[in-house]
This record gives structure tokens, C-alpha cells and sequence, in this order.
């Protein structure tokens, strides 16, 4: 796949994620943003689209590092000890916050970026 342009602002990271949302869902309208039942425990493919949609190597020292910061992130934030953001009944806020600090492992985002794109998600995507 080509490499998409980065987003720029939370408002296209937003639009961006629901893309991604919907490809690895296989609803290409949308419906999984829709109806988050339908998107139970898929976040952990958001690595791989993310490195898809930045024309990376789905394999390799690379995809394994994302992929292990992503889920990394996860778990940091699903901890029942420490933050514990719900995630685990938020399926496509789980999806975001993966698809985010995936980009984050790849430095294309700074923490600052991060954190206003994840605020935008959380305001707009369903519970």
C-alpha cells in the first residue's frame, strides 16, 4: 500500500483512525465506529494498520517494536493497579490509543500530539 500523508491536525487523526477502524473490521462504511460490539479485541491489530497506512514493513525489528509499544501502552492503561481507563469495554478507544502510540514508536508524533489527538477521540468516539 502507498504510504498515506501523516494527519495534521486531531480532527484528521480522527478521520484517519476511523479508516483504519474500518479496515481491519471490514466494514468499509463505517459501521464498526457505529456499533463498538462489533469491534471487540481488535486493537491489537491497530500496529499493523498503522504501519500499512505509513507505508511500512508489516514484518520485521521495526513492526515488532511498534507493536510492542502499542500494546505496551495498553496494558499500561488498562491496569487495575494503576490507570485504568475502562479499555477493555472501550473497544474503539482501545483501537486509538494503540493506533497512536504506534505512531509514537515510529516518532511521527511527539506526546503532546498524542495526547490532543486522544483527547479529540475520546470526546467524539462512542463509549
Amino acid at each position: 500500500m502507498k504510504e498515506r500523508p501523516l494527519p495534521q491536525t486531531p480532527h484528521e487523526w480522527f478521520d484517519e483512525i476511523k479508516l483504519a477502524i474500518a479496515d481491519v473490521s471490514g466494514e468499509p462504511n463505517g459501521r464498526a465506529v457505529r456499533s463498538p460490539d462489533a469491534f471487540t479485541n481488535l486493537f491489537h491489530l491497530a500496529p499493523v494498520v498503522c504501519l500499512k497506512f505509513r507505508g511500512r514493513k508489516l514484518q520485521g525489528p521495526e513492526a515488532d517494536r511498534v507493536t510492542k509499544v502499542a500494546l505496551a501502552n495498553y496494558v499500561a492503561n488498562s491496569s487495575p493497579e494503576g490507570n485504568n481507563h475502562g479499555l477493555e469495554n472501550r473497544h474503539l478507544m482501545a483501537f486509538a490509543l494503540c493506533y497512536v502510540t504506534a505512531h509514537l514508536a515510529l516518532d511521527l508524533l511527539d506526546e503532546e500530539k498524542a495526547e490532543a489527538i486522544l483527547d479529540f477521540c475520546e470526546e467524539y468516539l462512542l463509549p
